[in-house]
């Protein structure tokens, strides 16, 4: 709900508000005629979206950090070398799809 602009100030992130309120009506789209209740069922399906998110974000931050704590640049070139086999195989990964 809230980002930091290009001018490096905290603001309301309307492109996230207003694109899960558009993603929101066109998924009221997909309900048959009888269920769609406009406007909250819009309402609904935008708030399920912004949460989702949210808890996808919680994870990222959170959960997956503590999984890889120790994540190194997986350039071979840099001459590091990543203990951890998540980063690894990232690593590879990464390398594989240049």
């Amino acid at each position: 709900m809230i980002c930091k602009g290009d001018n490096g100030r905290w603001q309301p992130n309307y492109s996230a508000v207003l694109g899960g309120l558009a993603s929101g009506g066109i998924s009221n789209l997909y309900y048959p005629a009888q269920d769609r209740n406009g406007v909250g069922l819009t309402f609904e399906n935008a708030l399920l979206g912004t949460a989702g998110t949210a808890a996808t974000n919680v994870l990222q931050e959170f959960l997956i950090r503590k999984l890889t704590p120790r994540v190194i640049d997986p350039d071979p070139s840099s001459g590091t070398k990543s203990p951890n086999p998540i980063a690894k195989l990232f690593g590879v990964l990464l390398r594989d799809g240049d």
